[in-house]
């Protein structure tokens, strides 16, 4: 398509089912579709159109904005569209909705350009000092449950400020269903980051165990490296501000060394029962 008619549009539609995996974890006695799952269509839609559009390989790179407007029930049937709003040389922008009987729940802008190159390490062994927070600890803190539960350790952390977290990214994963896609979904990566985040939130809360944290709004993400499977993703998170219902954080998903995933912010709404003190 040439630069002075971005007008493209692509769309699909997602069936949310009550036995689909996700609801065994996200929440067990009542599950809400996974917003990041719901991002990771978005996603691929959206790079869908894009190399469609360009007429050669092309990702997201950035997204500026995401909001969540409406919770994803079992039993809805969601329509997802893509569409092109500029395009040009050094890439495209898209927005992208998702919409339920009409009434928007989702919607994110994009950024496209060339894919980037691989990152130089592909898999990095896991930190061989004991964690100070183990699985086990970390579903205590959480309301996510198998196999919603994206956090593996905690390393460190310091209450209401900062936490480094793991997660291993594998191909076992039953989201994945019957065949695991190219590489871990950039999804998936953010809502451990968020994960980790929340239990930093709770980690400085008193008053038990969390019923319900959703997330909000998402800015300023920058994808900078694909996932490789195989694996173990940093999770470096921090707490940015305090809201009456909610929580902010932002932070960096790394492999080793280098940065695979940045969070401008993670607005995270917190069940009124644990409002931050």
């Amino acid at each position: 398509m040439p630069p002075s008619s971005p007008s493209a549009t692509l769309g699909e539609a997602l069936l949310v089912s009550g036995t689909d995996l996700f609801a065994l974890g996200h929440y067990p006695g009542a599950p809400i579709y996974p917003g990041v799952l719901l991002l990771d269509r978005l996603l691929v839609l959206a790079e869908r159109l894009a190399t469609r559009t360009a007429g050669h390989p092309m990702r997201v790179r950035t997204m500026a904005r995401v909001q969540y407007l409406d919770a994803i029930l079992p039993g809805d049937v969601v329509n997802l569209e893509a569409t092109v709003r500029t395009a040009g040389p050094d890439g495209l922008s898209l927005a992208a909705t998702a919409s339920v009987r009409g009434k928007p729940c989702a919607r994110a802008s994009f950024a496209c350009g060339a894919p980037c190159a691989a990152i130089e390490h592909p898999a990095v062994a896991p930190s061989q000092a004991p964690p100070v927070l183990t699985h086990r600890q970390v579903a205590a803190l959480l309301p996510h449950r198998y196999p919603f539960l994206l956090v593996d350790a905690v390393q460190s952390y310091t209450a209401g400020a900062q936490i480094c977290a793991c997660k291993l990214a594998t191909r076992q994963s039953p989201l994945f269903a019957a065949q695991a896609p190219a590489v871990y979904p950039a999804g998936l990566a953010i809502e451990s980051l968020g994960q980790a985040g929340i239990a930093l939130f709770f980690l400085g809360q008193a008053g038990g165990a969390p019923r319900e944290v959703v997330l909000g709004a998402m800015t300023g993400i920058e994808l900078i490296h694909d996932v490789p499977f195989d694996s173990v993703l940093t999770l470096d998170a921090r707490i940015d501000r305090l809201l009456p219902n909610a929580v902010v954080f932002g932070g960096e998903v790394r492999i080793g060394p280098t940065p695979v995933i940045r969070v401008g912010s993670l607005v995270a709404m917190i069940d009124p029962r644990h409002a931050p003190t």
